[in-house]
Formats: C-alpha cells, structure tokens, sequence
C-alpha cells in the first residue's frame, strides 16, 4: 500500500523524474528523526541527486531558521502545499527515503528509531 502511494504521489510531480533519491520530511511526527532529516536536508542540500520533499510544514519560515536555507530558492525542494506525501500508514510520522531508477521507485524506507535510513543513504552517496 505505502509503495502503490508514493508511486502515485512522484507520478503527480515531474520533477521527480530527475533524481536518484528523493526524502521526504514530515513536518510532524517523530520529533528526533525529523530533526535527523532537517539535519541532513542541511548537510545534503547542494546533492544535485536528491531531491527534498517538505510535507505538512506548519512553518517554512521556522525551518529555513533552523536550517539556515532559504528552501523556496532551491531546485531540489518541492512543497508540498497539498499533501501529496501525506503516507496513509503508521509510518507518516517517519521521514522517508525512496531510491529511484530511470524515475521509477524501486525502493523505500523510513528514518525510525529502529532504522538508521539517512546514514544508509549517505553511506550510498560516498560509494
């Protein structure tokens, strides 16, 4: 059901079709891993292969303070003003890591307590 959704959920945004990775950041959930993905959102925002997907943020103008990114100015930050990502699932409080292959998802995974999904990727980014 989660892969169905975000398939149809990248197919909505085309610009999508152009990178290898896309994150997906609640802006509510579980507070620790969503700082993880601001965090790493910070630390990955000029990787031309990921592109950053805020959804359900209270306040842009909070998170481009906690960032120090001015988050409209990117190419690689999509908006997601009519929660698309919103994921019909227990995991929508997680952030998401998706990999993508000639625009196709092809997998997926949450940052959790229980799993680790931004050093996973940053270790895939250095390789």
């Amino acid at each position: 059901m989660e892969k169905d959704f975000l398939t149809k959920g990248l197919e909505r945004i085309e610009i999508a079709k152009k990178y290898e990775w896309i994150v997906i950041l609640p802006g509510s959930g579980c507070q620790g891993c969503i700082q993880e993905g601001e965090y790493f959102l910070k630390e990955n925002i000029e990787n031309e292969k990921i592109l950053f997907i805020l959804t359900k943020t209270a306040s842009l103008k909070i998170l481009q303070q906690k960032t120090g990114i001015s988050l409209r100015e990117q190419e690689n930050v999509y908006i997601d003003s009519n929660y698309i990502f919103d994921i019909p699932s227990e995991n929508k409080i997680y952030p998401c890591v998706i990999k993508l292959q000639d625009g196709k998802l092809i997998e997926y995974e949450f940052q959790s307590p229980n799993n680790a999904a931004f050093l996973k990727l940053k270790k895939r980014l250095t390789v």
